[in-house]
């Protein structure tokens, strides 16, 4: 199967290609929202971000989805 990400290689890659810091996502696992905060970076299979209480997160990417609101 082709790289779905094209040259970006990775998720990671591919997220902090499409989003800078400080950008509003919001952080789902399956349908169910986890919640929203800002984009740090991604790096590792690993997002890091920040929820809306300033607490910094940790989120698996093959546990999650990342949307930007």
């Amino acid at each position: 199967m082709a790289n779905l990400f094209g040259k970006c290689g990775n998720m990671a890659d591919f997220l902090n290609k499409i989003l800078s810091m400080g950008d509003k996502i919001e952080v789902l696992s399956g349908d169910d929202e986890i919640e929203e905060g800002s984009f740090i970076g991604a790096s590792d299979n690993f997002v890091v971000w920040v929820d809306d209480n300033g607490d910094m997160n940790t989120s698996d990417l093959g546990s999650v989805t990342v949307r930007k609101v």
